[in-house]
């Protein structure tokens, strides 16, 4: 079985993220959708909303597991037993970045593939500290966000 895990905090999931796991959806038989949970960060969402809102948009697709993780992504990995790791560029920052990262996880992890989804132009701009910026303006964030799951989130923003 051909199994990925496409790893973020996902603070909002956007649109960008719905690409990557779709195409992921299209090469492998099992896509983990890995929150990642860091104690020593504050996100707008909890992980208990960022995990639920995720599971919602997919549950009805049986190829999609959403989990969380905690520490070092390889970890994670070694311990699920799966050696691909999916990650999404918008731009040339985002592969310098994403680079140096495989580059890390290579060292800790040495049977580790990490695979790169671009995303289109229209998505390019999509990001989630962008949508925290807007979601903190008072701002309209529906066009970013999953349809399925806007509703969601703005009721958590009334807590």
């Amino acid at each position: 079985m051909k199994v990925c895990v496409f790893a973020g905090t996902f603070d909002p999931f956007t649109n960008g993220h719905d690409f990557v796991v779709s195409k992921c959806l299209e090469m492998f038989d099992k896509v983990i959708i890995a929150v990642g949970v860091n104690v020593d960060k504050t996100p707008l969402f909890s992980d208990k909303v960022r995990i639920d809102t995720i599971k919602n948009l997919y549950k009805n697709e049986p190829k999609v597991e959403v989990d969380s993780f905690s520490g070092m992504l390889t970890d994670y990995m070694k311990n699920k037993g799966v050696k691909v790791t999916v990650r999404g560029l918008r731009d040339e920052k985002d592969y310098e970045y994403e680079n140096t990262m495989a580059r890390y996880n290579q060292d800790m992890y040495p049977e580790i593939i990490t695979v790169y989804i671009p995303t289109p132009a229209t998505l390019s701009h999509v990001s989630s500290t962008a949508i925290r910026n807007i979601i903190g303006s008072g701002g309209d964030f529906s066009n970013y966000v999953p349809k399925q799951i806007l509703a969601d989130l703005k009721e958590q923003l009334k807590k």
